[in-house]
């Protein structure tokens, strides 16, 4: 691994991790879904001091997401729910999957 930049290269893999959590946050069908602009409004911040973020543009995510006591339609996305990120957090069904993506990319890239 001569001549590679490791913090950039693990810049690069933490981006391309949130960018696959994005992808099958939207799959599993969690986030509410009316018109589809709650959920095509979801983009990955750029990861700074090792850290990134998936987060929502519209004026009204941050009202749904924290109030999961709504009715949410379930027609488009059969799961959705307030606080649709909590599967992939701490204690969450996919808490470890972010870690796992991380270190699948980190061996694909470092011939691990």
């Amino acid at each position: 691994m001569a001549g590679i930049d490791f913090n950039q290269l693990c810049a690069d893999i933490l981006e391309e991790t949130a960018r696959q959590l994005k992808t099958e946050i939207v799959n599993e069908g969690v986030i509410p879904k009316d018109q589809g602009s709650l959920e095509t409004s979801h983009h990955v911040l750029h990861p700074e001091q090792n850290r990134t973020e998936i987060s929502a543009s519209t004026p009204y995510a941050r009202r749904l997401y924290m109030h999961p006591e709504y009715n949410f339609r379930q027609g488009e996305n059969p799961n959705a729910k307030g606080a649709w990120f909590e599967d992939w957090e701490s204690g969450g069904k996919y808490e470890n999957r972010a870690s796992e993506i991380f270190i699948q990319k980190f061996k694909q890239k470092t011939g691990g």
